[in-house]
């Protein structure tokens, strides 16, 4: 079931900082709830490899972002084989 633009403007102003943290590369793509209502999806995707987030609808909305931050982590994670974020190396001067 498709969320309305505004519900997924709002997802994804929510988890944007929390996967640009985990890798600047990674993009958000999609979201969508089941038609229970019950669980909310998230795809993303860093190059060429999609990934889909799964989160319990009502969790999602009540969780605290460092608890959301924290599962954000956890599977990405496990699905692109990562056990640290990936963090920006800073240019050496004259680069």
């Amino acid at each position: 079931m498709l969320l309305s633009a505004e519900r997924r403007a709002r997802i994804r102003q929510r988890l944007q900082p929390i996967l640009r943290e985990y890798d600047p590369e990674l993009q958000f793509l999609a979201a969508f709830v089941d038609s229970t209502r019950e669980y909310l999806a998230v795809v993303v995707q860093l190059a060429d490899k999609p990934v889909l987030l799964k989160f319990r609808w009502v969790d999602f909305i009540s969780t605290p972002d460092d608890a959301l931050q924290s599962d954000i982590r956890s599977q990405l994670t496990q699905r692109l084989g990562r056990s640290e974020p990936r963090v920006e190396a800073p240019s050496s001067p004259g680069s």
